[in-house]
């Protein structure tokens, strides 16, 4: 479960920190803090308007909306929220389709065993269980 282990060390990573620290500066300063907020704005705007155009086209879409998403979220508490639920439904999907793969690969390797004439061990390239042909 990578996924998982990589969202869950984005919170707190060295790039977090620093961002928090360059918003507590902000914060007292209204002008830096007014073209902060404009640039977060517009940069959450073009990477959102950036995925939109390459979910149609050849590019990670879906991606760069969500780190627009990201970027809204700092500012904007309904953003942050949307993100919080996007997470997890990604997550939720991500399982789902982990757990789907699993129990595919565990049918086709019980298929793979159903058809082996010697049950007693199992050997993945099947090199013990061919049967010669007499007179060859």
């Amino acid at each position: 479960m990578s996924l998982e282990r990589e969202i869950a060390g984005s919170d707190g990573s060295l790039l977090h920190r620093r961002m928090q620290r360059v918003r507590a500066f902000m914060g007292r300063h209204p002008l830096f803090l007014l073209l902060y907020r404009a640039l977060v704005i517009l940069l959450g705007f073009l990477c959102i308007l950036a995925g939109i155009i390459m979910l149609v086209t050849p590019g990670p879409g879906w991606l760069f909306i969500f780190m627009g998403m990201s970027l809204w979220g700092t500012e904007f508490h309904w953003a942050h929220r949307l993100n919080l639920w996007a997470r997890a439904k990604v997550l939720a999907t991500w399982r789902s389709f982990e757990a789907a793969r699993h129990r595919r690969n565990r049918r086709k390797t019980a298929q793979r065993w159903a058809k082996r004439s010697n049950h007693s061990h199992y050997c993945p390239s099947g090199c013990h269980y061919r049967i010669s042909k007499p007179g060859r």
